[in-house]
């Protein structure tokens, strides 16, 4: 049998397929399926999907798949899984762009992603044979067990939550706010690749851990990590996120103030206007969230249904958001508690919080 070398990246994304967080998806997309995604949000068989999951190859040895019925995934010299080829391909990101990411600008940090993966991709169903195993994989729970958490803490209905960030404020106001709404609230950060500058998948679980500990009812939330990339395509990746909440067994799903959005690329709440357009295909219930800040009039976090202070001059809000706090640290300034728990900042102080070149 023909093997394949994958690198951590590629393995994490053949675990997603294999554990059915990805699905509908079984398997790495096809050529067909890679334009019909980016043209239409679908896969050539009609199930809803927005993104593309691919699986790079060196050219090299494109010849010798192309010959083989089935070539075995190795990570390392393990054993993961087969892949049984049914495309081999070179596509045309430039052509995606616009439809992917909704701009032209190749420094898309999403778009750079996706370019850096090569030339050559493989489609094709897998036979999933192994699961990735890390310092964080106790925390990488998948789909069949939260559905049994869920189960077993008797919660009829619960919300997804995506995150990128360590905990602040404005998350906090968000999990409070579904938690009077639904039974339950799964927490998934993204621990997966991401850029230069976001949070260590350390910095994330840790004071994610510690606000569930002291914080939040334990009896109604669960915690989990998710293992994949960050796209950072904004309404396209809601879509993702609330795809593969639903496979977790969530019932709701929470969309915020630009969800997985970068650098002013995408307006505040395109991606909920995209989610909603597409719930029904989703089959699976979108929170829609404003975006908390914080008003020193109003002494609280509150967002702009309740509060209109913002329309002031000066402005007496604070908009409390992961960049910015992701700035604040690096700055080493001293950030309010009004904005983020003093106990996380200390938990976060003198270790490696942010994504260095040495990580990627």
């Amino acid at each position: 049998m023909i093997t394949l070398e994958i690198d951590y990246f590629s393995y994490l994304e053949v675990e997603k397929i294999g554990i059915g967080a990805f699905a509908p998806l079984d398997g790495f997309m096809s050529e067909e399926d890679f334009y019909s995604v980016a043209n239409n949000m679908k896969l050539s068989n009609g199930n809803i999907f927005p993104l593309p999951v691919v699986l790079p190859i060196p050219e090299n040895k494109t010849n010798d798949i192309k010959k083989a019925k089935e070539v075995m995934l190795l990570y390392k010299n393990n054993e993961v899984a087969i892949i049984y080829p049914s495309s081999i391909y070179s596509p045309d990101f430039n052509k995606v762009l616009p439809l992917l990411f909704g701009t032209k600008d190749r420094l898309h940090p999403g778009f750079k992603m996706l370019v850096s993966l090569g030339k050559y991709f493989l489609g094709g169903k897998i036979k999933f044979i192994k699961r990735v195993v890390g310092n964080l994989s106790k925390y990488d729970l998948s789909p069949a067990e939260v559905k049994e958490l869920i189960k077993k803490k008797n919660l009829n209905t619960v919300a997804g939550f995506q995150t990128r960030n360590v905990p602040h404020k404005a998350h906090e106001y968000l999990h409070r706010i579904a938690l009077e709404k639904v039974d339950g609230l799964f927490i998934q950060p993204l621990i997966g690749r991401k850029q230069l500058g976001d949070f260590t998948p350390e910095a994330i679980i840790s004071s994610y851990l510690y606000l569930i500990d002291n914080y939040l009812p334990k009896n109604k939330v669960i915690f989990g990590a998710l293992t994949t990339s960050m796209r950072y395509a904004g309404p396209r990746e809601a879509i993702l996120h609330a795809l593969i909440r639903k496979n977790y067994g969530c019932s709701h799903f929470i969309v915020g103030r630009d969800h997985a959005g970068v650098s002013g690329y995408y307006g505040d709440y395109d991606a909920q206007d995209l989610c909603v357009e597409v719930e029904d295909k989703l089959l699976i219930k979108i929170m829609k969230m404003r975006g908390p800040f914080y008003c020193n009039k109003c002494d609280g976090v509150v967002t702009d249904n309740v509060c209109e202070h913002y329309l002031e001059k000066p402005d007496p809000t604070f908009q409390i958001s992961g960049t910015k706090i992701r700035s604040m640290l690096l700055g080493n300034e001293i950030i309010s508690t009004k904005y983020i728990r003093k106990e996380i900042v200390n938990l976060l102080k003198g270790k490696h919080i942010f994504i260095n070149k040495g990580d990627l």
